[in-house]
């Protein structure tokens, strides 16, 4: 995936997140941002890492913008590694 195809997919996770009051409420809660950092989750490759972040750290979430956005389930993992920045550690030992 290249990081064009990353940051299309992670601006489809930040609308799918928005689109529903309780996911998006989990979204701000779990990154410590407020409804004004919207846009700057849009438009930095940080903000997009942080919105696939969220999506892969919930796995029924996960599912769910998967069956909505008709993409594989490997994807949004794909897309994040695409993106600059640290990825979560698959080894938690």
């Amino acid at each position: 995936m290249t990081p064009e195809q990353a940051q299309i997919l992670a601006l489809h996770a930040l609308t799918f997140l928005a689109a529903d009051p309780t996911h998006i409420a989990g979204f701000l809660t779990a990154t410590g941002a407020e409804p004004a950092d919207m846009r700057r989750f849009a438009r930095t490759d940080e903000g997009q890492a942080a919105v696939l972040d969220y999506l892969l750290s919930d796995e029924t979430l996960l599912l769910a913008f998967v069956v909505a956005e008709g993409c594989a389930e490997t994807d949004p993992a794909r897309a994040r590694h695409a993106l600059p920045g640290q990825t979560p550690e698959a080894d938690w030992t």
